[in-house]
């Protein structure tokens, strides 16, 4: 019995006006999302609450296209299934059915396998083609998307594996030195073998700080959506191949982390230099070599490496790594993989965390504590004078830490989560309130069976209703110029209503704040590279 199951009674006007909420959120979106021009079973990414307009990337060149992207519609679609789980209402369930069915029919390219979607891909809304930032060349890449494959393999199984097939054979330029990249060729001829290769060890920790130097760069961010993958592959199909494969590419992270704090790292190699290096710092490409040691190595010697930079972004390795492995490890129990998880996470906060603050401390994952050190010079991580300080704690960093614990029962990491959650507080829930700080207490309440922590949850949902219901939609606040289908809220709110209805079991895990397009975009005549979710999103209505 959940926690949760008083309320459906005792707050019954509050779960239907909720509910009635969502139902109007997801009407409204497939009223205004599709294309007026072309309408099929698409929808744009997001569009703007005046207008309804579709968001549009808007390319140098000076065209706009309305921008689909079916990767950046994955909570979209958990939210759909979620709501004819809560509802018993099948019409939601066969909206996404008809949206997943329609992509897949038309938009899987043919001879590598993979869809047309991506950080560098989408599919425009009103004439159909496949278009991206012309800087990035059309490439495929997904970095912590995490696909709702469960569907996607459930409505079309063929190819859905195919697209797992052709996503690592695509990302794995050599399976000898595992020199894989976040770029994937559409070029490459799917391997319906691909998982098939011998695997060994590339990572030697005996020669750390040296690490393999390879061409890709193999960021966390970009492999944690390849091992996701390669699990659920084997959960479908029942070969173990591909998730030894998502093992072993896991494995190569934790063998490269530092032997001496255990913290973890960004990627498990060092881009290989193929050419000199300019005399212009500002010139960052990876093929001048590995961009921290240019940038800190004169300083800081052998530790200035790209995978040992702990001050540019938590929240890969604090949050969406660690989501999508626990994910896995919900599903197909591996103890010593959730070691790992778990021994990266506290090592991590071991060093970085700041209790008093309620901060974690910019550092090399030496432990070398980076607070106040001035770049000395331009380069890729910022301009020279840039100031490393400390990064606040917000409450997206605590839902890892509480499905970790769920997990494994381990008594200091629930010490952690208690310490979080009191400093939390102390900033008033009003200033903590966040939708993923209210998916950690659900299901902290959930697992801990605490009334207290329920109350809590619930007053969150309130708060965050409250910001985010304007217009006939969930959106992040009535001054926002555009909604967009991926963020999670709307899902999450209807995940306390489940919890009350004793239906949380049914509903599909939320993994991700969702997906992007990042590339050449048009401003003010100049171009200038962005990530929509940075530039567009966040843009204000200015009446």
């Amino acid at each position: 019995m959940s926690i949760f199951s008083d309320l459906n009674t005792s707050r019954k006007w509050q779960i239907e006006r909720w509910l009635s909420a969502i139902n109007s959120h997801i009407e409204k979106v497939q009223t205004c999302a599709q294309s007026v021009v072309n309408p099929t079973p698409l929808f744009a990414d997001g569009f703007d609450v005046k207008t309804l307009t579709p968001v549009v990337w808007k390319f140098p060149d000076g065209h706009d296209a309305p921008i689909s992207n079916f990767a950046s519609q994955q909570n979209w679609l958990r939210l759909l299934i979620s709501m004819s789980e809560v509802t018993e209402t099948e019409k939601y369930r066969q909206s996404a059915f008809e949206q997943c069915r329609y992509f897949l029919n038309h938009f899987v390219d043919d001879k590598s396998g993979l869809f047309f979607w991506g950080g560098h891909r989408f599919i425009n809304l009103d004439t159909l083609s496949s278009e991206g930032p012309e800087s990035k060349s059309l490439v495929h890449e997904l970095k912590h998307h995490l696909p709702y494959y469960e569907l996607l393999l459930d409505l079309e199984p063929e190819k859905t594996l195919n697209f797992i097939q052709g996503f690592w054979n695509a990302h794995v330029e050599n399976w000898e030195s595992l020199d894989l990249g976040r770029h994937g060729d559409y070029a490459k001829v799917r391997d319906p073998n691909v998982f098939t290769h011998v695997r060994h060890d590339v990572v030697d920790p005996s020669r750390w700080p040296e690490l393999p130097l390879t061409k890709g760069l193999t960021f966390v961010n970009a492999g944690t959506d390849l091992i996701y993958a390669a699990f659920a592959y084997t959960r479908h199909t029942g070969d173990p191949q591909a998730a030894a494969w998502g093992k072993h590419l896991y494995r190569q992270y934790v063998l490269a982390r530092n032997p001496e704090t255990g913290m973890p790292v960004y990627q498990f190699s060092s881009p290989i230099q193929r050419q000199p290096a300019p005399a212009d710092d500002n010139q960052t490409q990876s093929w001048f070599g590995d961009r921290a040691q240019r940038q800190f190595g004169p300083e800081f010697g052998a530790i200035a490496r790209e995978a040992n930079v702990l001050f540019r972004d938590m929240h890969p390795l604090l949050a969406d790594n660690p989501l999508a492995m626990l994910e896995i490890l919900r599903r197909q129990p591996d103890h010593e993989m959730l070691t790992w998880v778990i021994t990266g996470l506290k090592n991590y906060y071991q060093y970085a965390y700041d209790a008093d603050t309620n901060t974690l401390r910019p550092m090399w994952n030496n432990g070398q504590d980076m607070t106040g050190y001035r770049f000395q010079r331009d380069g890729y991580y910022g301009k020279a004078g840039t100031e490393l300080k400390p990064f606040p704690i917000e409450g997206d960093y605590l839902l890892p830490l509480v499905r970790a614990w769920r997990l494994s029962g381990d008594s200091e990491l629930d010490s952690l989560i208690s310490t979080l959650l009191s400093r939390l507080e102390k900033q008033g829930i009003h200033q903590a309130a966040s939708p993923f700080l209210l998916l950690a207490v659900i299901e902290l309440a959930e697992e801990k069976q605490s009334a207290q922590w329920a109350e809590y949850a619930w007053q969150l949902a309130e708060i965050l209703f409250n910001r985010y219901f304007h217009h006939g939609l969930l959106m992040r606040s009535e001054h926002h110029r555009y909604i967009r289908l991926d963020d999670p809220f709307p899902a999450i709110l209807l995940t306390l209503i489940a919890a009350c209805r004793n239906k949380l079991s049914t509903l599909p895990t939320i993994l991700t704040q969702g997906g992007y397009v990042h590339g050449d975009f048009r401003i003010n005549g100049q171009s200038k590279v962005i990530y929509d979710v940075e530039f567009i999103y966040p843009e204000l209505l200015t009446h």
